[in-house]
């Protein structure tokens, strides 16, 4: 007749208990519908949104302008134009912009 240790026990035991553990917060995640965004989204192998992996375009939105802007925070206007446009003017740019890049 074999003997079983108190530390085999132990660890069949502690097994035992992690596996149902996993098997039950696993089974409450996809029921809940994943947990965290950015897990759910890393387990899925994909990206967040539908611009996701795509360059901003961080030109100015000055017509003729070749400097980089500073990006959305700043209205995708360069520090030159920021200083020198009034707020109408920038304004004014960003929606000649959006117009020539819709047609």
């Amino acid at each position: 007749m074999r003997t079983i240790s108190v530390e085999d026990l132990l660890g069949r035991l502690i097994d035992s208990l992690a596996d149902r553990f996993a098997e039950r917060a696993s089974g409450l995640l996809k029921a809940s519908g994943g947990g965290r965004g950015a897990a759910r989204v890393a387990a899925k192998g994909g990206k967040r949104g539908a611009r996701a992996g795509r360059k901003l375009d961080m030109s100015c939105r000055v017509d003729g302008c070749k400097n980089q802007s500073r990006g959305p925070r700043f209205g995708f206007i360069c520090d030159d134009h920021r200083k020198k446009l009034s707020k109408k003017d920038q304004v004014a740019a960003r929606e000649a912009f959006k117009a020539k890049s819709a047609a």
